[in-house]
């Protein structure tokens, strides 16, 4: 943790992400749960499943941490300019996301109400297609999370960014000044004169889902200050064991009062505090452990996918798989493998593609020279 989250660490915290996300879509409502062991039963399976929902807390939080690099290899003399090359940025990778899911969701439509049949109701397409209401997949909801991240963390950037020449501080003070007083000027026409401007704000400021937008901001506030190779630093002058056991005291802590405070499968109000706290402890700790590092990682290069088609298949297969097993772990590992292979066929038909527009080119440049 000397030079902060590397890539390669990134990848190891979505691949930990994406298998603590589905036990959290498997068990968070499990009333049964058929285990030789007699302590995992249907209350432990829960818990644990509601633990689990700290796989949005670190997909938020590795996305706060990764834009505060990416955004600065902007332009930084300028604020109109560096604003403007933070935005481009930000949309190209929500396109790119929103690219993946519509590949999946052209999949899913082909077989669904193509091949299988069923019936379409044309009122729930736009809400899948924008993620703003997705139906055909729940876990689809958090592709507008990420695009109100992505929105967001160029504003505070700009805004703790010191530009050093006297006019782009003027700019940057004129444009935030601005950007307080029109809104504080719609919530007072909201709340005095047009109440139904005042409930359009609170819904605004509830889909913003604060919760999640907080892990992120701080992931971005620990990459800027260097929070991570700070404390490092500190626990590495104690020399011996103390990363270890300050490690392993952290996510006991963390797990511990999550486990202890969640209320039900979609808590997460202090999430903001405890991802941090247990990437920390994972990250310090997994550096022991290479080859768990590499397993990990791997996980996490498929977990875009995963996160967008694991969804369609744990429905169909856990009704499969559940009356062939004893331990309910083997439905987990059935829906985590066959979600894997899915996956996999999604990236390579996501290069294939990519690929075709240059190849059609290639294709009609040789036909033009004959």
């Amino acid at each position: 943790m000397e030079n902060g989250i590397t890539k390669k660490q990134s990848a190891v915290l979505q691949g930990v992400a994406i298998l603590m996300m589905v036990y959290h879509h498997l068990f968070s409502f499990a009333v049964e749960y058929d285990s030789l062991l007699p302590f995992m039963q249907a209350d432990t399976a829960r818990k644990i499943a509601w633990l689990c929902k700290l796989c949005v807390g670190i997909f938020a939080f590795v996305s706060g941490y990764g834009m505060y690099y990416v955004m600065q290899r902007q332009d930084g003399e300028r604020f109109g300019g560096r604003l403007l090359a933070q935005y481009r940025e930000s949309l190209r990778r929500i396109a790119r996301l929103y690219g993946k899911m519509w590949l999946v969701l052209a999949v899913y439509m082909v077989l669904f109400f193509g091949i299988l049949k069923q019936p379409f109701m044309p009122e729930q397409f736009p809400g899948n297609l924008t993620a703003f209401n997705p139906t055909y997949n729940g876990a689809w909801w958090y592709v507008e999370q990420y695009g109100k991240i992505l929105l967001t963390l160029p504003l505070l950037d700009l805004f703790l960014t010191r530009f050093e020449q006297p006019e782009q501080r003027r700019v940057k003070r004129t444009f935030f000044l601005a950007l307080v007083l029109a809104g504080a000027a719609v919530m007072a026409i909201g709340l005095f004169w047009r109440r139904e401007l005042w409930n359009l704000t609170l819904a605004f400021i509830r889909s913003m889902r604060v919760s999640f937008l907080l892990i992120a901001i701080v992931g971005y506030l620990t990459a800027r200050y260097a929070l991570y190779q700070r404390a490092d630093r500190q626990l590495r002058r104690l020399g011996g064991w103390a990363p270890v056991c300050v490690s392993v005291a952290l996510l006991v802590f963390s797990v511990a009062l999550r486990v202890y405070l969640a209320t039900d499968a979609a808590y997460a109000k202090i999430d903001f505090l405890l991802t941090p706290l247990l990437i920390f402890g994972l990250l310090t700790l997994l550096d022991y452990v290479k080859p768990l590092c590499v397993f990990l990682a791997w996980w996490g290069r498929q977990s875009t996918y995963i996160w967008l088609v694991h969804g369609f298949v744990f429905g169909f297969l856990y009704l499969v798989v559940k009356p062939l097993v004893r331990l309910d772990i083997g439905v987990y590992l059935a829906v985590l493998l066959v979600s894997a292979a899915v996956a996999l066929l999604f990236r390579l038909l996501e290069k294939l593609l990519v690929k075709l527009p240059g190849r059609l080119c290639a294709v009609c440049k040789r036909q033009a020279k004959e």
